[in-house]
Order: structure tokens, then C-alpha cells, then sequence
């Protein structure tokens, strides 16, 4: 029931025109905080406890790297 919702959530942001990594992350939110037993205190607690992992901030930044160096 919680996955089909969620991937219900996500096809219709998706309709809506919604970009996707918005829709991602809108639908998942939306699917914890209504079927989960984790309150939104937890869930962003978790959010920065993983973005202090410096080998996960690696990618973004690379990727951001790329984006200077292909203007420049």
C-alpha cells in the first residue's frame, strides 16, 4: 500500500509538469509523514546527520566542478 502510493504521488507530480528531482523528493516527504511512524523532526535530523558524510558531498560538488568548467 505504501509503495504504490508512492509511486502514485510520484507519476502525478510528474503530470502535473513537476521536475523530477522535485517530484522525488515532494513524494517521499508526503509518503513518510503520512504512513511512517517517524515524525519530520527525525526525518531532518537524518537529512543533515547524512550531509555531513564528506564522501557523499563529493558528488555534488563534482558535478558542480563540471558545470564551472564547461562555462569557463
Amino acid at each position: 500500500m505504501t509503495t504504490a502510493m508512492l509511486f502514485i504521488m510520484l507519476f502525478a507530480f510528474m503530470l502535473l509538469g513537476m521536475p523530477i528531482a522535485i517530484a522525488l523528493g515532494l513524494s517521499s516527504t508526503l509518503t513518510i509523514l503520512f504512513f511512517g511512524r517517524d515524525s519530520l523532526a527525525s526525518l531532518t535530523l537524518k537529512l543533515y546527520e547524512t550531509s555531513e558524510q564528506f564522501t557523499l558531498l563529493a558528488i555534488p560538488y563534482f558535478i558542480l566542478a563540471g558545470a564551472f568548467m564547461t562555462t569557463g
